[in-house]
């Protein structure tokens, strides 16, 4: 009697398999997009640490020259102004104290201008620190300088209080601080450390 081989079973996935291996690769997929992200933050903080470190020893060597850090009154207004609680408006007062800021440091009024005559450069600005540089969008009318998370840098030579939070007087001590990519109403005045996301020049 001769034997008929019999017919082997085609080799393939099932609907089963084929889902299993779809939500595996999904959920690992997740777990990369997280961790890239929280190692891109890391770095932005890092460098926004190391922004504010070189700033603020700037702004020390700008004061042993002109006897008050940087001001512009015409941009900023008078000190009874209150402080801006959202970084990320343009235009806003975080913008504008800012712009005093970079003008200082840098001795220009625009990232793409040619240095004001008689100012001293005190700081060299890398193209990822500036915002609005040609002084043509935002609601601006001068270059800013702006954090690792594209909003602008937190400025103030006021005294900290809620009718004198503003870079007005120049005397005194600065504050320098990135909300770390935060928004939203975090007032300054009296309460500066109500994020512990914020970086800055003085401990948290």
């Amino acid at each position: 009697m001769v034997t008929l081989p019999r017919r082997l079973k085609p080799s393939s996935f099932t609907l089963v398999e084929v889902l299993t291996v779809m939500v595996i690769i999904a959920l690992l997929a997740g777990i990369v997009l997280v961790a890239g992200e929280a190692v891109m933050t890391a770095a932005s903080r890092q460098r926004a640490i190391g922004e504010i470190k070189g700033m603020s020893a700037s702004l020390e060597s700008y004061k042993n020259d002109n006897g008050t850090y940087p001001t512009n009154d015409s941009l900023i207004g008078p000190p009874n102004n209150t402080y801006p609680t959202d970084p990320s408006v343009g235009g806003g007062s975080y913008q504008l104290a800012s712009q005093a800021l970079y003008q200082g440091l840098s001795g220009k009024t625009n990232f793409t201008d040619e240095p004001v005559a008689g100012r001293v450069s005190y700081f060299v600005f890398k193209g990822n620190m500036i915002g609005n540089p040609t002084g043509s969008s935002g609601g601006s009318t001068s270059t800013y300088v702006q954090d690792p998370f594209s909003f602008a840098y937190g400025y103030s030579t006021g005294d900290g209080t809620a009718t004198g939070n503003v870079p007005y007087s120049g005397f005194g001590q600065f504050d320098l601080w990135s909300t770390g990519g935060t928004t939203g109403n975090s007032s300054y005045g009296g309460t500066k450390n109500t994020t512990n996301s914020w970086l800055a020049n003085w401990p948290n």
